[in-house]
């Protein structure tokens, strides 16, 4: 695994570099991943429904997904593009007139009405997470972005170097949280998550992206933490209930894009209601 997270990361580090730093061409390249990566979710998501013996209209699911976020995700930015397609309350209303009529033409009734209230949801779940994020970068810049990238992904490699290191230094290893979701999580690694997200933080108001008084910063680090710690511990539940292991095999050594963004599961759309309300 190991050896393959050394080749996936480089490459995700320089996609990163590029939309965050690449003025011109950044918004284009995010804009271009956007939508296979939206797929990508609906897919995992469906997946994990599939082994919970709960049915989805994937082509359905996906659609939707596809056009609310190339209508909305962009923002103004690809709106000279995006104005012929529908608005996400259109899509919304088609999608749940199609499965309502595809009713009629089930023979098996419970299996039809469960993938009414299924498919909707695996749509709305994928859009939860990424559609705020997309919203963040075109609307309150690569910077502000980045920001809550680090500030949220600071507290998973936080919790990891404190959660090892405790376990090997201390003489009956760390304390472990909730063992029967993630067995590794510990008191020992949290408290090394939330200090390596309110570290980046203030690392960030000092560059002058969060204004914010220092208590305010040190709170956007542990909201940060403590979002990152709850969407991962949701992610690991999910995957415990379908009984796999990874998301998906889409990132070699990473698993797929849930594996890489449960990070974000609370933290994209809280973050971006607390923007929008002027709360940051």
């Amino acid at each position: 695994m190991l050896k393959h997270r050394i080749i996936s990361f480089p490459l995700l580090l320089a996609l990163a570099f590029l939309v965050v730093c690449w003025k011109e061409g950044g918004p284009w390249i995010f804009a271009a991943l956007i939508l296979p990566i939206t797929l990508a979710a609906v897919l995992e998501i469906a997946n994990i429904a599939r082994k919970l013996a709960l049915p989805v209209n994937l082509p359905a699911a996906a659609a939707a997904a596809l056009l609310v976020m190339a209508k909305c995700g962009t923002g103004k930015f690809l709106a000279e593009y995006t104005r012929f397609l529908p608005s996400a309350l259109t899509v919304t209303v088609v999608l749940f007139c199609f499965l309502m009529l595809m009713l009629l033409f089930d023979s098996d009734r419970a299996r039809a009405v469960k993938r009414l209230f299924v498919t909707p949801g695996v749509t709305a779940a994928a859009l939860l997470i990424l559609l705020p994020l997309s919203r963040i970068y075109f609307d309150s810049g690569a910077m502000v972005f980045l920001a809550l990238v680090l500030c949220t992904k600071a507290s998973d490699t936080g919790g990891y170097i404190a959660g090892m290191l405790s376990n090997k230094l201390m003489k009956n290893g760390n304390h472990k949280i909730v063992p029967s979701i993630s067995p590794k999580k510990s008191w020992e690694g949290t408290a090394g998550a939330a200090l390596f997200s309110i570290g980046t933080a203030l690392i960030f108001a000092a560059c002058g992206v969060i204004t914010l008084p220092t208590w305010g910063v040190c709170l956007f680090g542990f909201f940060a933490f403590l979002g990152s710690f709850g969407g991962d511990l949701t992610e690991s539940q999910l995957k415990r209930a379908a009984d796999i292991k990874d998301s998906a095999h889409w990132i070699p050594g990473m698993g797929g894009i849930l594996d890489v963004i449960d990070s974000f599961i609370y933290n994209a759309p809280l973050f971006y209601l607390a923007l929008t309300s002027g709360g940051i």
